[in-house]
This record gives structure tokens, C-alpha cells and sequence, in this order.
């Protein structure tokens, strides 16, 4: 009964709504514990994977930029950062540690130097509920620019011919130049999956987004895309699920339109396994990624952004996706329906 209703109505159109318009998700949420993270986080109406941690009482007042060196620059080499410290009552931050860090700890120095810069003063307007206490991270990320990160053309030369339906033409394009950069795997593996060599393409692309040598995001972004539709389409859900840190550490550089359906199949396969609250929260992902794109111009998402919305208002100046934002709408739609 759960799948048929969720499929009945997965592209129905309906309109702008939050969680207040779906009331047994709403009190699905509010009976959960708010110490778990995610429900803190969705209880709040904040930005999910925000590179200031949500919600929180505090709200950032200077912006730190940490050196990118121009070694990994030219190697390619994208990556983040999260530290964590306390907020004093000044607004000055101490005890920082770094978190976490992607890959390896090639950022970890330059990072930990300006997070001790950052500066936040108390939102007396906040009405989120604070447990945490005066315990704040923030996530600097260190993004290439876009014709850095972009892999040898020949890539997308194979894909066109992915897209012609031309599979044996693209297997033939980028089979031997896969040990000349690892970007050619992902065509590779699309030709085989569309000339019914499914297991051996899906492992392809398992083994590339697993691969601790493999430092490019934009490689691994693509590779992401490409496996979840894969999955998503063999109903491997569980497999799907199992890609959560991978698509966790890729979304946390960027790479927000490339993930939208990842993230998507992530909170459907979620709902198919009885994880009610993680597909909630990567649906809403989902949804705000579609719905608001922060653009080239506006990439600050904790300042100014934060300032013009909340997460379920569209705003002007970003790119949106409607089509995309409306089938996750409607399936959260369909959760509320059966949950």
C-alpha cells in the first residue's frame, strides 16, 4: 500500500507548502527526539547542510576566506574543512578543532587559522529551539574554478554519444582513455549499462566513487549522478542507501545540481526501508536544492542568503528548478498520505 500510494502520487502538481501543510509528518517530527540531529535541523526550518551549522542562536557577522593554494589549484584538488569551537558571549569563538575533512588534511591548516577570525553575535529574533548550547562548526570549502574542475572534454564527447544512443561508439571512445583520467570511467560504465552489462557497469561506478585515490569531486559528482539513477531504476535501494557519506561529502563541496536526483532516490530509498526520518530530511535536501540555486553571485549561503529566505521561499536571483522541486513535493505528498 505505502509504494502504490507514493507512486500515485509522485507527479501530481500542487502548490508551495512546508511541513505545516503535511500534518502527520508534522507530528511525525515534533514526537521525535530533538536531540537527533536531523529532527533538530527540520524542526528549525533551516538551510540543510549549511556551512554554518543549524539552527543555532548565533548568527555569523564576518566572513573568513582561507588560503587555497595554488599547488592543489593546479592539481585539481577540491575539498572542505569543518571546524568545531564555542561562541563566547563576546561573539569571539574559541577551543576550535577540526571535525572533519575532505581528502585527507589538505585544508585542515589554512582552515583552522581563519576559523579562529570567524565572529557571530546572538539573534535576539530566534525562536529556534536551542539545545546545544553555546557549541557552533563551521564548513569552509575550497572550490575550484569552473574550468579548473572541469575533466578533458573528451569526456562529454563519449556522453554525447551516450545520448545519441550510439553505446558501442561511446564504449569505444572511452574505453582506452580511462587509465589517461579516471572521468572517462563514467561514459564507460554508461555504455555498458545501456548494452545490458548492468552488474558490470554499476560496480564500475561503485569501485570509482569508493576510491580513496580518486580527489576530484567533479569526477566523483558525476559519478554519483550517474549510479543512484542506475540503482534507482535496478530497485536497489539498499545499495542506494549505502552511498549516503559518499553523497554527503560530495554535496558538502558543492555540486548542489548534480546531486538533486541523488539525493532524491537517497530519501525515496530511505522511505522503501522504514528510515522515515533521514528520507524527510534528504527530501527536503532535495527541495531546497531544486528550489533555490544560490548563483555565481551570490554564493554566500549563511549571510545574505539566509537573510532574503527561509528554506521553502523562493527568492529572486537563484536558479530553480520546478519540475524537480514539485516531484519532491509531491512525494513528500504521498509520505504524509501513508506515514
Amino acid at each position: 500500500m505505502k509504494y502504490l500510494s507514493l507512486i500515485y502520487l509522485l507527479f501530481s502538481f500542487s502548490v508551495f507548502a512546508d511541513f505545516d501543510d503535511y500534518p502527520n509528518i508534522s507530528s511525525y517530527l515534533k514526537g521525535s527526539d530533538i536531540n537527533k540531529d536531523k529532527v533538530f535541523v527540520l524542526l528549525n526550518n533551516k538551510r540543510l547542510l549549511s556551512r554554518d551549522y543549524h539552527p543555532t542562536s548565533f548568527i555569523r557577522v564576518r566572513d573568513e576566506y582561507p588560503k587555497y593554494s595554488k599547488t592543489l589549484v593546479k592539481k585539481g584538488i577540491e575539498g572542505y574543512a569543518e571546524i568545531g569551537f564555542t561562541v563566547n558571549a563576546d561573539g569571539s569563538t574559541s577551543n576550535h578543532v577540526i571535525l572533519n575533512s575532505e581528502p585527507g588534511n589538505y585544508f585542515d591548516k589554512d582552515a583552522l587559522i581563519e576559523a579562529k577570525e570567524l565572529r557571530y553575535r546572538k539573534d535576539t529574533n530566534s525562536n529556534y529551539i536551542n539545545t546545544k548550547g553555546s557549541n557552533h562548526k563551521y564548513r569552509f570549502t575550497f572550490n575550484l574554478p569552473s574550468e579548473s574542475r572541469k575533466v578533458p572534454r573528451g569526456v562529454f564527447n563519449c556522453m554525447e554519444l551516450i545520448y545519441q544512443d550510439k553505446y558501442t561508439k561511446a564504449k569505444n571512445c572511452s574505453k582506452d582513455r580511462v587509465s589517461i583520467h579516471r572521468g572517462y570511467t563514467v561514459p564507460y560504465a554508461m555504455a555498458l549499462y545501456f548494452t545490458n552489462q548492468k552488474e558490470e557497469a554499476i560496480n564500475i561506478l561503485n569501485n570509482l566513487i569508493r576510491n580513496p585515490d580518486e580527489e576530484s569531486f567533479y569526477v566523483k559528482a558525476l559519478t554519483a549522478s550517474t549510479l543512484t539513477n542506475f540503482l534507482f531504476a535496478q530497485k536497489s535501494y539498499q545499495e542506494i542507501i549505502d552511498l549516503e557519506p559518499y553523497l554527503v561529502d560530495i554535496r558538502k563541496v558543492g555540486y548542489e545540481e548534480s546531486l538533486i536526483n541523488a539525493f532524491y532516490f537517497l530519501g525515496v530509498s530511505n522511505f522503501y526501508a522504514d528510515n522515515t526520518l533521514d528520507s524527510l530530511y534528504y527530501l527536503k535536501l532535495t527541495q531546497q536544492d531544486s528550489n533555490c540555486m544560490v548563483s555565481a553571485i551570490n554564493s554566500n549561503d549563511d549571510i545574505k542568503a539566509t537573510k532574503a529566505q527561509s528554506l521553502f521561499r523562493l527568492v529572486p536571483d537563484r536558479y530553480c528548478y520546478g519540475d524537480l522541486y514539485r516531484r519532491t513535493e509531491e512525494t513528500l505528498k504521498a509520505i504524509d498520505a501513508v506515514i
